[in-house]
C-alpha cells in the first residue's frame, strides 16, 4: 500500500510516500481501507519531536491519525462491524502506524459507524479537532446553557468545533481568531469575536466560565483573573509549567487548571458522529491534498497559513 512515512524527527522533508505491506488486523482489530485521512497539528509535533517528553513513535512511522473509510478485513472476535461497512477514527499513532495510508489496522475501539448523510471527507476531519472540544467541554468541564466560555483559536478544526458545540449547549460564546476570520466564527455561532491582532480578550472586568485555549495562546497566570471562582482553564497545548502547576491548583482553589490530553473512544466517536449528523458539527476543510502533498500541508499548518482542516484523499 502507499502510505505517508518517515523514519527520523525533522521538518517536512522527512516525510516521504512510500510502499509498504498492508497492515494485518490483530485480535480485536479492524482493518480499513481508508477514502479520506485528515491532519492535526499533532502530527507535525510528532514528526518534528517536539511531543518526546510524552513519548516518540516507533520508526518508520506513518504520519497522521484521523481517517474515514470502509472495514475492509476484522478479526473473529471482533463484534458490531461488517465487512464493507463505512466508519471513522483515529489511530494511536505511537505505534507507528498512521492513518496517511491506504490501509489502517487498529483496535475496534478506536472507531465507529459513519452515519449516513456524514461524507467521508467530514468523519475524516472529526476525531481529534472535534473531539478534543467535545471532550474539553462537556466531558471536563460540563458545560451548561448559560454559561459563559472564551475560544482562543476559535478559526482553526479544534476551535471552531469548540465553538459549535458550546453554541449548541446554549452557552454564550466568546471568539477570538485573526481579522481574516472574524465573520467565519461569527457564521458558526459566536456571540462575541475578539480580533487578536486589534484587542486582548483579557481586558479588565471580562469573566468567563470556561476558558478554553485551542491555540495554546495564553497561561494560567494570565487567565486566572478572567475565570468564574470555580471556572476552568483547559490549554491544548499545555507547557510543562502548567502540567506542574495543575495539581497545586486542585488543591488551593476552586478552579481548573487543565494540561488537556485526548482519549479516544468509540462511544465520544458515536457522539461526534451525532452531532455532525444532526449539523451541529459543520467542519471547515480549508483544503483536500494527495498522498504526495501532505509535507507541504503540514509545513503551512505549522507555519499557521491553514485555517481549518486538511484533509488527504486516498481512495480515487
Amino acid at each position: 500500500m502507499r502510505c505517508v512515512q518517515y523514519e527520523r524527527f525533522g521538518d517536512e522533508s522527512v516525510l516521504q510516500v512510500r510502499e509498504v505491506p498492508a497492515p494485518l488486523p490483530a485480535a480485536g482489530q479492524v482493518q480499513v481501507r481508508v477514502a479520506f485521512a485528515s491532519l492535526n497539528p499533532v502530527d507535525f509535533k510528532l514528526r518534528s519531536g517536539l511531543l518526546r517528553f510524552i513519548g516518540k513513535p516507533a520508526r518508520p512511522a506513518i504520519t497522521g491519525k484521523d481517517f474515514a473509510g470502509t472495514v475492509s478485513a476484522l478479526a473473529m472476535e471482533v463484534a458490531g462491524l461488517r465487512p464493507g461497512q463505512r466508519v471513522f477514527g483515529s489511530v494511536n499513532a505511537m505505534g507507528g502506524a498512521g492513518s496517511c495510508a491506504e490501509f489502517v489496522a487498529l483496535d475496534a475501539g478506536l472507531v465507529a459507524p459513519t452515519p449516513e448523510g456524514v461524507s467521508d471527507e467530514v468523519a475524516a476531519c472529526l476525531p481529534v479537532a472535534s473531539g478534543t472540544a467535545y471532550q474539553a467541554l462537556v466531558t471536563q468541564a460540563r458545560l451548561r446553557a448559560g454559561q459563559s466560555v472564551l475560544v482562543t483559536g476559535a478559526s482553526g478544526g479544534v476551535g471552531s468545533s469548540a465553538v459549535q458545540i458550546a453554541r449548541s449547549i446554549g452557552a454564550r460564546v466568546t471568539g477570538v481568531c485573526g481579522t481574516s476570520n472574524l465573520e467565519y466564527v461569527r457564521s458558526i455561532g459566536a456571540d462575541e469575536v475578539v480580533d487578536y491582532r486589534r484587542a486582548d480578550w483579557r481586558a479588565p472586568g471580562r469573566v468567563y466560565d470556561v476558558i478554553f485555549d485551542a491555540a495554546g495562546a495564553s497561561s494560567f497566570g494570565a487567565a486566572r483573573p478572567h475565570l468564574a471562582p470555580a471556572g476552568w482553564y483547559i490549554n491544548t497545548y499545555p507547557p510543562p509549567s502548567l502540567m506542574a502547576a495543575a495539581p497545586f491548583v486542585r488543591l488551593f482553589s476552586r478552579q481548573h487548571a487543565v494540561p488537556f490530553m485526548l482519549k479516544t473512544t468509540a462511544a465520544q466517536l458515536a457522539e461526534l458522529a451525532r452531532l455532525a449528523q444532526s449539523g451541529v458539527l459543520r467542519p471547515r476543510i480549508a483544503r483536500t491534498v494527495a498522498l504526495e502533498e501532505v509535507a507541504a500541508a503540514q509545513r503551512d499548518m505549522q507555519e499557521g497559513r491553514v485555517s481549518g482542516k486538511v484533509c488527504v484523499r486516498l481512495a480515487a
